[in-house]
């Protein structure tokens, strides 16, 4: 079915507002409006622009698989369901059944970072469109993060980047360049904070945000929030929302980026204490300062079933006043009876509790992320230019 008597700038308007997943489905209606959606980044750049964002849910089981989340939170018991597995088949297996084994997952502007402890080799995926691009690394172990720089001469082009250092030494930093294909080492850049929890970092307009531990003479060990800039290839320090103290490893601290659009920080100074969690008002990226205003949208009594750590993570809803996190629990503390459960609570501290339903053999720590659906194409080195190229 086409649309003959419109005007062909008039049907790229029309169908720049549809939502991303529907304009998914649409994409088999006729040839030009495949090629329209699948291969034209002039139209990406304006759907983006112009459609309402969806936000869904995705967590990543302790299976080494990622699975999709259905929230219901209206009314007085917030519920959760399964959706069923996302499918990434791995070329260098010939059954198309086995899959890459995923331990760490990262979400930038659409397209996921999927890196595996054991293998020198990740892959980015836009589980939307399904195209994927395979990269090597130069060494196994080492923690990953996805984002862009934007050229300002150049109207919202972004070129996508990897930032990776390995977990025995986090002062070798390296980048890979999606543009020339290749890595580089980062000569002079050394972050001056002990990046431990930098594998549950988050995206922010292309920025990751990553939480560190610095040393300063009169406190001892004191926690900073780092902000990796990709277009300047620098760190620069991010305003707390509240004052620095001496840190102590008892602490819970994780990040979270609200439906894309905001950061939110989970904070727990010890077991006694409330539960925290911050969201950004405005994060002023004119400077180089890492300026940033926040607010408290809850503070919650929780109960010590739940375990909240600096190797959690967690989701919030700012207007229904609900963060959602994932665990994995042990029966008994037995690993071999492990599951993965999500929990939903409200700013009454009530604490709703979801199976996931899969008993979680070990593997990977469970995380949830928020996705944000979007038609954006993964660079290629030598690839032909496209039209909006």
């Amino acid at each position: 079915m086409t649309m003959p008597n419109l005007p062909k700038e008039l049907v790229e308007e029309i169908l720049s507002f549809v939502p991303a997943t529907y304009l998914k489905r649409l994409s088999s209606t006729c040839k030009p409006w495949n090629r329209l959606i699948h291969n034209d980044k002039r139209f990406a750049r304006k759907h983006s622009d112009n459609a309402a964002k969806e936000f869904l849910v995705f967590m990543l089981r302790r299976n080494f698989r990622i699975c999709r989340l259905s929230f219901n939170l209206h009314g007085t018991d917030p519920s959760a369901e399964v959706k069923g597995e996302l499918i990434l088949p791995d070329p260098y297996f010939k059954n198309s059944a086995d899959q890459f084994e995923i331990d760490r997952v990262f979400h930038c502007d659409g397209l996921l970072l999927c890196t595996s402890q054991l293998e020198r080799r990740m892959v980015v995926w836009n589980p939307l469109t399904g195209e994927t691009k395979w990269i090597q690394t130069r060494q196994e172990g080492g923690t990953f993060v996805l984002g862009y720089s934007q050229d300002k001469n150049k109207f919202r082009n972004k070129s996508y980047k990897i930032m990776g250092f390995y977990d025995r030494s986090s002062e070798f930093l390296e980048v890979y360049d999606f543009n020339s294909d290749s890595w580089r080492v980062l000569d002079g850049i050394r972050p001056e904070w002990y990046l431990v929890y930098a594998y549950r970092c988050v995206s922010l307009k292309g920025n990751a945000y990553m939480l560190g531990i610095d040393i300063i003479e009169e406190m001892g060990l004191s926690l900073s929030l780092l902000k990796y800039d990709f277009s300047t290839e620098k760190y620069v320090t991010v305003t707390l929302p509240f004052p620095s103290h001496a840190y102590c490893f008892r602490e819970a601290h994780c990040l979270s980026v609200v439906r894309g659009e905001k950061l939110s920080l989970l904070y727990r100074r010890d077991k006694r204490s409330k539960t925290e969690i911050w969201v950004t008002n405005k994060i002023d990226d004119t400077t180089t300062e890492g300026a940033v205003s926040w607010t408290k949208v809850l503070a919650l009594d929780l109960n010590r079933e739940l375990q909240i750590a600096c190797t959690s993570n967690f989701l919030v809803d700012e207007e229904k006043k609900v963060f959602m996190c994932c665990v994995s629990w042990r029966e008994d503390g037995d690993e071999d009876k492990s599951k993965d459960k999500v929990y939903i609570v409200g700013e009454d501290s009530k604490v709703k509790e979801i199976d996931s339903g899969v008993n979680a053999t070990p593997g990977c720590w469970p995380t949830i992320l928020g996705y944000v659906p979007s038609l954006v194409q993964i660079e290629r080195a030598g690839a032909k230019r496209k039209r909006g190229d």
